[in-house]
């Protein structure tokens, strides 16, 4: 396990989708890009209300709105390398149960497909119904479901040693 944190076990794990892990790699890895996910998540969402500027209060350039966005943009690269880094962990462990690795960023597609549905459909409400966001929701949640249950419950190769 202490091989895994090292400089050599995060590249391996994150960096290349070659090779296999077992699930209790594939639990500690997707714990800790999760964890990091949650916590730039959840500094965005205490932020987030400051990102409103009010020109004739704060005037053309508002530092405190200046800066949100600033952490918006470094939050949206966050987010992309943690699922970059998701991928590859988990195309190790569809690997190791005998699944194509591919499968490992279908949930990750239809995340951000489920968010961009919700940041669009309010803008074209007239074309979008509200309800495809609903039903794009249940399928992303049944997808991340179904990965959680294969990728964190399936046995795999004995060999599945990083």
């Amino acid at each position: 396990m202490a091989g895994l944190l090292s400089g050599e076990g995060f590249r391996f794990l994150f960096r290349t989708d070659k090779g296999v892990v077992n699930r209790e790699v594939w639990w500690l890895g997707t714990a800790m890009t999760g964890a990091v996910a949650f916590v730039t998540t959840a500094i965005w969402f205490a932020i987030a209300p400051l990102a409103t500027s009010d020109l004739a209060r704060r005037g053309l350039v508002d530092p405190m709105a200046l800066t949100v966005y600033v952490y918006l943009m470094l939050y949206a690269f966050i987010v992309l390398l943690c699922g970059v880094c998701w991928y590859n962990l988990s195309a190790k462990r569809f690997r190791d149960i005998g699944r194509a690795p591919s499968f490992a960023g279908l949930p990750l597609v239809m995340a951000l497909c489920s968010g961009a549905l919700h940041w669009l459909q309010p803008r074209v409400a007239e074309s979008i119904p509200g309800w495809t966001v609903t039903a794009l929701d249940i399928v992303t949640l049944g997808v991340i479901l179904w990965a959680l249950y294969e990728l964190g419950s399936k046995p795999g190769a004995k060999q599945s040693q990083p």
